[in-house]
């Protein structure tokens, strides 16, 4: 095996400043596992990471100790288990699973302690102690990653590569579109980013009576449709504060429309936008269920009317961070297994690139011209 390798990494303190260079292979550690990596996806995250909005920087500030050095990125992503250290044991919480060389898998993203109060409570995806890879330390856009056996998944041997690589975000839609009930619900959805269409295949998946979703990009209304959203509400973009105005009244009433009655009873928030916001505690019924899960590109967001639209609807705000380890990994497995999932997100996978064109599909999701897009190691 070779001593260096490829890898697309964050190298200065400024947008878009991601380069391919050459890294060390990495040794592992007693309780690691080397991965060669197959594919590796590109999130959301990984577009806040590449415009160096406010909400991303402090992580990558401390794991380049102020960009002394680069940081390999990544975080979503398959491979194939070529070392195991001497202290391995079991993986995925389950006592009967064996690793071998060989094995395909994918990784949990949060390197969790497994000591904290959280964690002994089962509550590891709030661990007070957590290291995201690709943010906190070097990533998974690399020829090899090494990692904590405590975050490696098994996957089935005949999982289509481009699909093991994104049930990372895929765990992230189904832990926010099915933290409540979704059986006979109408639910919407703002924003179609790909974890938004990942959770309209959830919510179509496990039963919603209705699924309705807001999003300005063309491309995006297109693959949402072709999944089956039975409703899509094209957004505007808004120039002055008067038409912030008239187009967030626009969209509310236009989902409370679509949803019937006094609105959705579910309304999953994927975009972050501070209007989509509003628009999701708005036009939620009253007594609904609000997901807060897109992550606003500046740290602060103000409630028009806190009063009125949270305690005096009586609504409920769960905020979703990461997957439940490994209860939601085990949901998803579930999900990929079926035939008609896989169909549905194969669609929403737009573009299948070299890691060498890396930017242009970047570039491309940033405008809403694609999908999710999957990036090829080997």
């Amino acid at each position: 095996m070779t001593t260096t390798m490829p890898s697309i990494q964050v190298v200065a303190a400024k947008p878009g400043a991601m380069e391919v260079r050459e890294a060390d292979v990495p040794s592992i550690k007693p309780n690691e596992v080397l991965i060669k990596v197959r594919a590796a996806a590109v999130c959301g995250s990984d577009l806040h990471l590449y415009q160096w909005d406010e909400s991303i920087r402090p992580k990558l500030l401390r794991a380049s100790d102020n960009f002394k050095h680069g940081v390999i990125a990544g975080h979503e992503f398959c491979g194939h288990v070529v070392e195991i250290g001497s202290a391995v044991g079991t993986i995925m919480d389950d006592p009967a699973v064996k690793l071998a060389k060989g094995d395909f898998v994918s990784a949990e993203s949060h390197v969790v302690c497994g000591k904290c109060y959280q964690c002994t409570r089962g509550e590891k995806h709030v661990c007070v102690n957590d290291k995201v890879i690709g943010f906190d330390r070097n990533g998974a856009w690399a020829s090899y990653i090494a990692l904590d056996a405590s975050c490696v998944w098994k996957n089935d041997a005949d999982l289509p590569f481009e699909i093991a690589a994104i049930q990372e975000p895929l765990g992230n839609a189904m832990h926010a579109a099915a933290h409540f009930p979704l059986k006979g619900q109408r639910v919407a959805i703002v924003g179609l980013g790909p974890i938004g269409m990942f959770s309209a295949v959830i919510a179509l998946m496990h039963g919603a009576e209705k699924v309705i979703a807001v999003e300005i990009s063309e491309t995006r209304a297109r693959i949402a449709r072709e999944i089956g959203v039975h409703d899509v509400i094209m957004g505007r973009i808004a120039r002055t504060p008067e038409e912030r105005v008239a187009e967030r009244a626009r969209i509310q009433g236009l989902i409370r429309e679509a949803a019937g009655l006094d609105g959705p009873d579910v309304v999953l928030e994927m975009s972050g936008h501070p209007d989509a916001i509003t628009n999701s505690v708005k036009a939620v019924r009253r007594g609904g269920k609000v997901i807060a899960f897109g992550l606003p590109k500046d740290a602060a967001y103000t409630f028009d009317d806190y009063s009125k639209d949270v305690i005096w609807n009586g609504i409920t705000i769960q905020g979703i961070i990461g997957r439940r380890i490994y209860d939601t990994w085990y949901k998803v497995r579930e999900l990929v297994r079926q035939p008609e999932a896989r169909a549905k997100l194969r669609k929403i996978i737009t573009e299948v690139l070299p890691y060498t064109e890396f930017r242009g599909g970047i570039e491309r999701m940033l405008k809403g011209e694609a999908g999710k897009v999957v990036l090829e190691f080997a």
